[in-house]
């Protein structure tokens, strides 16, 4: 739709007769104003819907899954099979190294903190990719092991529901160390 230079942007325009003390809407129409009745925000608005970024949620989904067959991994070492009985070890490392460079050069972040944050993500979702890799062999040789009763659906949900609270912890902790500066 375009333009012809005499309207006024919507915002604006909406926004024209409203001093800044009146305004009391976030950006969702929620009031911001305190329970005291003080009538100043606070200044952290509600999260929506579309805060959560499509990398996150990925995260949190393929962290779900990844969970889930670490669960099998780790009956998997911790019973029948050794670890690296599933690939040999330096291929773990590999999965080490390109979950961190991946992760460097996705962050937002440059310097100190981004290498601190690849090498955690990388030490977690390697972690979890290793058991995850156990596991997938040992369900393979296995597969009664999930099948029986359904015990694979509720690993799956309960590790579902563990990564999406990660995540939200994790968006709760930026959230606040933003507040705090």
């Amino acid at each position: 739709m375009a333009s012809t230079g005499d309207d006024e942007d919507a915002s604006t325009a909406s926004n024209a007769g409203i001093e800044p003390s009146d305004e009391r809407a976030g950006p969702s129409g929620t009031d911001l104003t305190r329970a005291d009745g003080s009538g100043t925000s606070d200044g952290v608005v509600p999260a929506t819907v579309e805060d959560a970024s499509g990398y996150g949620l990925s995260l949190t989904l393929i962290g779900g899954v990844l969970l889930a067959l670490a669960y099998y991994g780790y009956i998997a070492v911790t019973g029948p099979q050794t670890f690296g009985q599933a690939i040999p070890g330096p291929f773990y490392l590999l999965v080490f190294a390109l979950l961190f460079v991946l992760e460097l050069f996705q962050s937002r972040e440059r310097g100190a903190i981004a290498v601190v944050r690849a090498t955690v993500l990388a030490l977690f979702y390697g972690g979890l990719t290793a058991f995850a890799i156990e596991g997938s062999v040992y369900l393979w040789r296995n597969p009664g092991v999930a099948l029986n009763g359904y015990v694979g659906v509720t690993v799956l949900a309960v590790s579902l529901v563990v990564a999406a609270l990660a995540y939200f912890l994790y968006l709760s902790a930026l959230e606040s160390n933003a507040a705090g500066k």
